[in-house]
């Protein structure tokens, strides 16, 4: 399974449509948005978004961000989490489980109760990858409203890694998964 992690748009409708169009130019399984995916406000942007994204049902997960509306969410024909644990299976055949959210109530400071191998917020719009404490922690930043950089990236899992990879396809940081106690 490969996941294609995105957040904090804030109802930047061409953002969205170029995520969409590189989440189909790489096969990915599952969008994984991490919240503040509206504008924020009443926008007529929210109902293509909302639109779009109904469209890939099945395709798409959507977080709760502290900027989302209770009227963006209403439009979307799909519930919308807090948080979630994603399992993947790694070439090695060894699970990884994946803790999605969009990180203004659980974050690098403050992990989730169960908190699994990798963990994966937004909120911030910096993006990062890295290692600490035997755990990977990621956030692919903000499109819309970067931070710490002008990088509009995406965190991009598989079976073999997990990426931080710019807009552009520029591979920023990428960590192997290797098998139990052997990770490079």
């Amino acid at each position: 399974m490969k996941y294609m992690f995105i957040s904090d748009l804030h109802g930047n409708l061409e953002n969205l449509e170029k995520y969409i169009e590189i989440f189909e130019q790489k096969n990915v399984d599952k969008l994984v948005i991490l919240g503040d995916t509206s504008g924020g406000y009443y926008d007529d942007k929210d109902y293509y978004i909302a639109e779009i994204l109904n469209n890939m049902k099945g395709k798409v997960e959507v977080m709760r961000g502290n900027c989302d509306t209770i009227d963006f969410e209403e439009m979307l024909e799909f519930e919308v989490f807090d948080d979630d644990i994603l399992p993947i299976v790694t070439k090695n055949g060894e699970y990884k489980f994946i803790s999605i959210t969009h990180g203004h109530l659980y974050n690098y400071n403050h992990l989730p109760p169960n908190c699994g191998d990798i963990f994966i917020q937004g909120h911030t719009h910096v993006p990062m990858l890295l290692e600490s404490g035997g755990r990977i922690l990621a956030n692919p930043g903000s499109p819309t409203r970067p931070r710490g950089s002008n990088l509009k990236c995406y965190i991009l899992v598989d079976e073999e890694a997990i990426y931080l990879i710019s807009i552009d396809g520029e591979i920023i940081k990428q960590m192997n998964f290797s098998p139990l106690g052997t990770r490079h």
